[in-house]
């Protein structure tokens, strides 16, 4: 366990807490067990009454669920306290290979910068639900909420394009907004790096733990601390228990995209094409090229998520294969009790 106490002498000469770094064994060593290279990073108020704010970095398990890394209480969220984090986080996790590590968050208060200063080489994603969140305060309506979320889902940029001059035409301020907002490369699967065989656009690894810790941030700091402790005691057990009544070779919610994908793999023929490729045609003249050997489809969902795609799939039945054999190491339910036998 290290938690780290940085001390202010205020006017009156008593020492004035700041903040606490919190970052427990086991839960660092399970991150390490499992190496999934993608982090969501938040910050959420302190209701109580001692003010503040709660930093948490999240790690997303094999089965897309979350697997708290560290966490920290500071004064106040801005470019000085997420570089004090971040500086701390980074040792822990002994992350060496910055570009091989990506971060997602919804654009807090200094962030950005912060990462650029301590971790330059990673990648940061910024959650599309947050982006919406401010899109929607000019551009209401369900047609407009589609076709953001289209584009974002994009996982090629000859998809985006199309789907950008589709908006364009269809709402010219909408398509202005889009334009002036962030690079894609932070928020559209079409740019997403390959190796971290995540697709995630949203951070929900962190609202989900912000909302499972809501009460106890009404508490003062010791005891707000000692809840959060008890119920990762709690959830690593139930976790684990769950996960020992699911069959099969990966958890609950990889199985319901990959049965997804499945379903739709009927909509699509394909055509053996060499010793590992096939061209793979499916609805309204679509047609795509996979290469079982490279684990590639010119999709990229494949390649991006580490989950065959639909495309895939129409093949790997063909092949008269498993799509389970397939899926990234990742996911894999083995990793997962590597991850979760480390108990607090």
């Amino acid at each position: 366990m290290e938690i780290m106490f940085t001390p202010f002498r205020g006017s009156g000469g008593n020492p004035k807490f700041m903040r606490l770094y919190c970052c427990l064994d086991p839960l660092k060593k399970g991150f390490k067990n499992g190496r999934r290279p993608i982090i969501g990073l938040d910050g959420c108020h302190l209701k109580g009454v001692y003010r503040g704010q709660l930093l948490t970095a999240i790690a997303a398990d094999p089965n897309n669920g979350w697997w708290p890394i560290t966490w920290a209480v500071v004064e106040r969220e801005a470019i000085e306290q997420w570089t004090w984090f971040l500086k701390y986080l980074s040792e822990d996790l002994e992350i060496e290979n910055q570009c091989h590590y990506t971060f997602i968050s919804d654009q807090q208060k200094g962030l950005d910068r912060a990462l650029s200063e301590v971790l330059p080489g990673c990648e940061h994603r910024y959650c599309v639900q947050h982006m919406y969140r401010n899109f929607k305060k000019k551009h209401p309506g369900l047609a407009l909420k589609d076709r953001i979320w289209n584009i974002a889902c994009c996982t090629t940029v000859k998809m985006y394009d199309k789907a950008m001059e589709e908006l364009q035409t269809f709402d010219k301020d909408a398509y202005e907004w889009v334009k002036k907002a962030p690079h894609p490369r932070h928020w559209c699967k079409a740019y997403f790096p390959t190796h971290v065989k995540s697709d995630m656009i949203v951070n929900n690894l962190c609202e989900s733990f912000n909302a499972h810790i809501k009460d106890a941030r009404d508490q003062p700091i010791i005891t707000m601390l000692e809840i959060i402790r008890e119920y990762f005691m709690e959830r690593i057990q139930r976790r684990c228990a769950a996960m020992e009544k699911c069959k099969g070779s990966t958890g609950p919610l990889i199985n319901e995209i990959v049965q997804t994908r499945v379903k739709h793999s009927s909509r699509w023929m394909p055509i053996w094409n060499a010793l590992h490729g096939y061209q793979v045609k499916g609805p309204r003249g679509a047609q795509f090229a996979v290469d079982m050997q490279k684990k590639y489809c010119t999709c990229r969902l494949w390649e991006v998520s580490g989950i065959p795609c639909c495309h895939t799939i129409a093949a790997i039945f063909m092949r008269e294969e498993d799509p389970y054999s397939y899926l990234d190491r990742f996911y894999s339910r083995g990793l997962f009790f590597q991850i979760y036998e480390n108990v607090l």
